[in-house]
């Protein structure tokens, strides 16, 4: 039975918070440097912000990269190594 896929997968939330956080970062910077002599504190807060997302994405991406894809036999079912070229179990050739 597989999984009905529902609203947007973790793909699109990374990018939207790569957007959202680089959108904010130049923002948050292009405001604070144009009023430098007394800077807004809001643009600093956004600033901050902005860096923030940009870092929790980055570590998303990061983290999703390093996640381990188990492969299975599509005839037995039995876990597969990766470097395997038969299956442990049924002796299936893996393609």
């Amino acid at each position: 039975m597989s999984k009905k896929k529902r609203g947007l997968n973790k793909y699109t939330w990374i990018v939207t918070e790569l957007l959202i956080g680089l959108a904010a970062l130049v923002y948050g910077l292009y405001a604070t440097i144009k009023s430098l002599p007394d800077p807004n504190v809001t643009y600093i807060v956004i600033t901050i912000l902005g860096t923030v997302l940009l870092f929790i994405a980055i570590g998303q991406i990061l983290f999703a990269r390093r996640k381990k894809i188990k492969k299975y036999c599509s005839k037995c079912g039995e876990e597969i190594k990766k470097d395997d070229e038969f299956c442990a179990k049924c002796g299936k050739e893996i393609t």
